[in-house]
């Protein structure tokens, strides 16, 4: 019978050369003297220039006595492209850190093995400083679970590619330790955005009920793609005091365990914070606390549907937080609020912008500040909880704002109330339906320069629009169904009628 084995070309290939699949001669393979997948590789080869041929890579490895480790001999594809053909290559091409020259490291081919059993956080670790020292790359996890007992740090021009939901990690942490990050980044103890940049982590599930996740700090430039999470003990992504960071593609399946959890958290480090640390097998270092902003960084394409019913869903902490901008997504399941920022943080551009937040008990919770936050747009946001037994508080709330648009906005549900706002000058309301409140569909209730247009209140207890002491609401286009008392004055109100 014929050998049905792949016939590949053997051609001559330079570092930085274009690949020529003309530029080749009769079989290679025929020589290797082992056939297999690239996972069976022996570790080491017996003679210089034995040959392997993994059959699912399509590729030929030489081992280089001299190196000490294989080498790239032949096959489809160049030494920057070990696994040709398939979908995470599409996503490494768009990656910013990606070059001709940059090599791919799979972490197999250098002993880190995912079998869920063994430790090889320190692995990853020393794997990545010579990956650094080499000017960064790609390294490849394979399906497994990766445990990693310390915290590996990322360094610049480094991207962490993994197969999807299989390639998983978990963090082992001693009792009492619990929370230190999974991963981070080289430079997360310096000032200002002087930590790696230009990294990032795709493809990967983290399942680490120990650990806090992904947590970029004093980092600049970062991608966080397809990142796929199951248990936590507070955060699957903590973005702490970092420029330019992107989260885009985060499917949450539960929430964290530990207290003040959310999926995900836009964290700034103050002078004096007692937390957000990295983790060496034996301690825990803090990131640097100069009260560096977290700035211009956004998340996208996100599903948070947790189990377990965390606390948040979306968590602004310890601010500043500037440039934020939270859009394409659905929230659910959270015991507080869908997207919260905590009460004294200075927030400036914030932006939320085609967001469903489905059954939380609060929609969305921006307040009690009265002012040193400027710039907040909402629009395409939907809030909705039926269960009167979850629903709580307000469905939308914000305070301390200079300059508000909120657009295309539904709040429906048996909240106490639909949508209120304190200390907000300068507020832009139009296509505003609030349904079901107890109490107030609209409540501007204190110190509020509001202009509401084209809005629809309805089956509220109370009150239609409420206009509270030091407030000015000026509506116009507003539809009432089924209110207690359609307006409530106890500052300035003026209607119109709209063309």
């Amino acid at each position: 019978m014929a050998d049905q084995t792949p016939r590949l070309g053997l051609g001559t290939y330079e570092q930085g050369d274009e690949w020529d699949h003309t530029d080749t001669v009769e079989a290679v393979d025929e020589h290797a003297i082992v056939h297999g997948p690239i996972a069976e590789r022996p570790a080491s080869g017996d003679y210089d220039d034995e040959l392997y041929h993994a059959t699912d890579q399509g590729i030929t490895w030489r081992w280089d006595a001299s190196s000490d480790d294989w080498t790239y001999f032949s096959g489809q594809g160049c030494p920057g492209h070990p696994v040709p053909e398939t979908s995470y290559f599409e996503a490494v091409q768009s990656v910013h850190a990606r070059t001709e020259r940059t090599p791919v490291w799979n972490v197999e081919a250098h002993g880190i093995e995912g079998d869920g059993t063994t430790d090889v956080g320190q692995a990853v670790h020393d794997l990545l400083e010579t990956v650094d020292r080499a000017g960064g790359g790609i390294v490849y996890f394979p399906p497994g679970r990766y445990l990693l007992e310390r915290t590996p740090l990322v360094g610049d021009d480094t991207i962490l590619m993994g197969a999807g939901r299989s390639t998983v990690f978990e963090g082992p942490r001693p009792a009492g330790d619990e929370g230190r990050a999974l991963f981070s980044n080289r430079g997360y103890d310096a000032t200002e955005y002087d930590g790696a940049s230009n990294w990032g982590i795709c493809n990967v599930r983290i399942d680490a009920p120990k650990a806090t996740g992904i947590m970029p700090a004093h980092a600049e430039n970062v991608r966080l793609e397809h990142i796929y999470g199951d248990r936590i003990y507070y955060h699957h992504v903590d973005i702490v005091s970092c420029k330019n960071v992107v989260v885009n593609g985060f499917f949450a399946t539960r929430g964290g365990e530990g207290d003040s959890d959310a999926p995900v958290q836009f964290d700034s480090q103050r002078s004096g914070t007692g937390w957000n640390s990295v983790w060496d097998g034996s301690r825990d270092a803090l990131v640097e606390d100069d009260d560096t902003p977290t700035r211009n960084c956004t998340l996208t394409n996100f599903e948070i549907d947790p189990v377990n019913g965390p606390e948040h869903g979306v968590h602004l902490h310890r601010g500043r937080n500037e440039s934020i901008t939270i859009e394409d997504g659905f929230i659910s399941g959270c015991r507080y609020t869908a997207i919260r920022a905590d009460p004294d943080e200075e927030v400036a551009d914030l932006t939320i912008d085609g967001v469903s937040c489905i059954e939380n008990a609060r929609g969305i919770t921006l307040g009690q500040m009265k002012r040193d936050r400027r710039e907040l747009t909402i629009n395409n946001v939907t809030i909705r909880t039926d269960d009167d037994g979850m629903a709580a508080g307000s469905g939308l709330y914000a305070s301390g704002f200079d300059g508000a648009s909120v657009s295309n906005v539904s709040v429906d549900g048996p909240f106490t109330n639909s949508v209120i706002f304190d200390d907000m000058e300068d507020l832009k309301m139009s296509s505003i339906s609030a349904t079901g409140a107890d109490h107030q569909a609209f409540r501007f209730r204190e110190h509020v320069d509001a202009t509401l247009t084209t809005a629809r209140a309805a089956d509220c207890g109370t009150v239609g629009i409420y206009s509270g002491p030091g407030s000015s609401v000026a509506y116009g286009g507003v539809t009432f169904d089924d209110v207690g008392t359609t307006v409530e004055v106890d500052g300035e109100i003026r209607e119109w009628t709209s063309s």
